[in-house]
């Protein structure tokens, strides 16, 4: 079997609605099992309105690139620039529970690193929620070194987060 084309490209305004919605299934298939939905839904009402993530398209220091798989949004990953860390930090890897294993937050993973790069950043920046087992696996594998444990709150719901870096090239 052949394996699908991705094609990865920045975000544009008319993708918000769908990006929100992949954002919302991926939360609900990952982290439903150790945060209630009243939480969940409370974090997700205050932070990714359509206005917060059209912030974000034009901000100077976020890049946020999709990835599609015949016309439809599977995933995407949003990065950031922080100027006096001088650090770039992966704030968010999202791939459809429907669409995941096929490579393409490989794809998302490399872009990231690419954009640190191209501006002289040596490492890349995340946290990943301890519960959310299989990222950290998948991270791991893809080099990444955590470090330090820091709590997360969503809604009334603290988790432990733990943050780590790779090294890149």
């Amino acid at each position: 079997m052949k394996a699908p084309d991705i094609i990865l490209r920045d975000w544009h305004l008319e993708d918000l609605p769908a990006v929100r919605q992949l954002t919302w299934d991926t939360w609900l298939d990952t982290y439903s099992s150790f945060i209630p939905m009243e939480d969940m839904q409370a974090y997700f009402d205050s932070h990714y309105t359509l206005a917060d993530m059209e912030q974000l398209l034009y901000s100077q220091s976020v890049r946020c690139v999709l990835a599609e798989i015949d016309g439809v949004i599977v995933g995407f990953g949003r990065t950031q620039h922080n100027e006096h860390e001088q650090r770039m930090y992966l704030s968010s890897l999202y791939i459809h529970p429907d669409h995941q294993g096929k490579g393409i937050g490989k794809h998302l993973l490399q872009a990231a690193e690419a954009r640190a790069i191209s501006l002289g950043l040596h490492e890349l920046w995340l946290g990943v929620m301890v519960q959310n087992v299989d990222a950290l696996a998948w991270y791991r594998k893809h080099g990444f070194i955590f470090e330090r444990e820091e709590p997360f709150t969503m809604g009334k719901t603290t988790v432990p987060h733990l943050i780590g870096f790779k090294k890149i090239e």
